[in-house]
């Protein structure tokens, strides 16, 4: 017995597939180790200081919020 959500799904991939060709998505896991990288090795090198800057963005981001 088929189901006919299952049938629906199958068609419309399919259909979407044979009328379009896919594109190439606009972000890339390769494009975010460029960024996260120096960033590691900076927590790495100094984490008291990654510390004491997270909790003050914290700080900041909860005042903000506050005063809406």
């Amino acid at each position: 017995m088929s189901s006919p959500i299952t049938d629906y799904r199958n068609a419309s991939t399919t259909s979407r597939s044979a009328a379009a060709p896919s594109k190439p998505p606009l972000v890339r896991g390769e494009d975010f180790t460029g960024f996260v990288e120096p960033v590691k090795n900076l927590i790495v090198k100094n984490p008291g200081a990654a510390l004491a800057s997270a909790f003050l963005v914290g700080v900041i981001v909860a005042w903000w919020i506050k005063r809406r």
